[in-house]
């Protein structure tokens, strides 16, 4: 013969105010111990208040909105031992991830939420979440009378959440490019030439926008003394009778810093659940033509001297120029350069190329005047714009490499050595 127990609330603070806002069971429900009863709310915080003990429900003596203190009688549940046992044994084989933790008890209360769940039983109009949930939502804005709950008993996940908002983003990003508002007839106000965009610059457009919208852009700006990698390019450009951009140098100095800062080289899975390294150093090299930027890539620059990379960008350079750069050439890169040395300009906002997760850009090195125990002095400074997804780079890490690559301009015997040598 089952027992039925009265629970009391624990001691769960001092709160003045704390008030029911979820009842998670319905009765005759077999709870685990530590699954859920009521969620109360305070002014600051949430909190799943449990079972405390294996059984049936036979009655929640509160309901949503109930105003609560500490030892307050909260539910009724029969005590049946061997029954609880005899339904946890036979379910312990579908045991499955729970939303907070996967340890054995809590398996347990997936199976047995399964169980019912698919025994058709009438669906809960009430919502269902956690507190950690509850203020994701709240976060994020979110209505949880606009989400449906994959959990056990509808109950909203945070996995539900990031699904809305991934779909939401989805939506937008197909359809932000249709406008809004009607066309403009531009012509009243005096002459006008329309021009339709080429395929070429609707797929960058697409590119472009797609990215800035579904990925999170921070951009760190910093400056480098490229006084002494300057010196070293005029002095073995005349020795090897060559002329070798600094872009070159640059690369290089880019995929020495890659190397000690790993996550500047990874991408993010499309599932969003892990980071993918690289053990690789595909470098991206965006290059200016009258159709607008093409990125092929330098493939394993770490492999190369600095001469060999700068052969192979003025390679590249005269392919994307005549429409030549194969799908080869545009896939699989790493990390991207973006210079607009050439053109002028200080410092700028790169946009990301997914499914990279940093983009360097460069800017035209002029002079500084400093003082140096009261002496002024001149250095030439490269202006250099780090953009990065957030999701994946924290600002600490992206100034850091930055740091690091500024270092790694200023290593001239290991550019030299680079040269015509790994």
């Amino acid at each position: 013969m089952a027992d039925i127990q009265i629970i009391n609330l624990p001691d769960f603070g001092e709160f003045d105010d704390v008030e029911v806002i979820e009842v998670c069971v319905k009765e005759g429900q077999l709870v685990d111990k530590e699954e859920p009863i009521i969620v109360l709310e305070t002014d600051k915080a949430a909190m799943e208040i449990p079972a405390s003990v294996n059984g049936f429900i036979h009655k929640v003596l509160l309901k949503e909105g109930d105003k609560v203190k500490i030892g307050m009688p909260f539910l009724e549940i029969k005590i049946d031992p061997s029954t609880a046992k005899d339904d946890i044994k036979s379910n312990d084989s579908k045991d499955k991830k729970e939303e907070l933790n996967s340890d054995e008890s809590n398996s347990v209360q997936k199976s047995l939420y399964e169980k019912k769940k698919n025994s058709n039983i009438k669906k809960n109009t009430s919502i269902h979440s956690g507190p950690a949930t509850r203020k994701l939502a709240r976060e994020f804005g979110i209505d949880l009378n606009q989400i449906s709950g994959s959990g056990p008993s509808n109950r909203i996940l945070k996995e539900d959440l990031h699904n809305y908002v991934k779909n939401i983003l989805n939506k937008t990003s197909s359809n932000i490019t249709i406008a809004s508002k009607p066309n403009i007839d531009f012509s009243i106000w005096g002459s006008i030439k329309e021009e339709k965009l080429t395929k070429f610059k609707k797929t960058a457009l697409d590119n472009l926008h797609s990215s800035w919208v579904s990925i999170p852009h921070v951009t760190q700006h910093d400056e480098a003394d490229i006084s002494d990698l300057l010196e070293l390019r005029l002095k073995l450009n005349k020795k090897h009778k060559v002329k070798i951009s600094p872009l070159a140098y640059i690369v290089k100095s880019t995929v020495e810093s890659l190397k000690h800062f790993p996550e500047m080289n990874s991408s993010l899975s499309n599932d969003k659940e892990s980071i993918i390294f690289k053990d690789y150093f595909n470098i991206g090299i965006a290059i200016d033509t009258d159709d607008g930027l093409i990125v092929p890539n330098i493939k394993n620059a770490n492999e190369k001297t600095i001469s060999e990379i700068s052969i192979e960008i003025s390679k590249l350079s005269e392919l994307a120029k005549k429409r030549r750069i194969t799908k080869d050439m545009m896939s699989g890169a790493t990390f991207t350069i973006s210079s607009l040395g050439g053109f002028g300009g200080k410092f700028f906002t790169p946009i990301i190329n997914p499914p990279e997760v940093g983009i360097l850009g460069l800017s035209k090195i002029h002079d500084v005047v400093k003082l140096n125990e009261s002496k002024p002095y001149s250095q030439k400074c490269l202006p250099m714009s780090l953009s990065y997804d957030h999701r994946v780079i924290n600002g600490v890490y992206a100034v850091n490499f930055l740091n690091h690559l500024i270092s790694a301009l200023g290593d001239i015997k290991l550019l030299e050595k680079s040269f015509n040598k790994i």
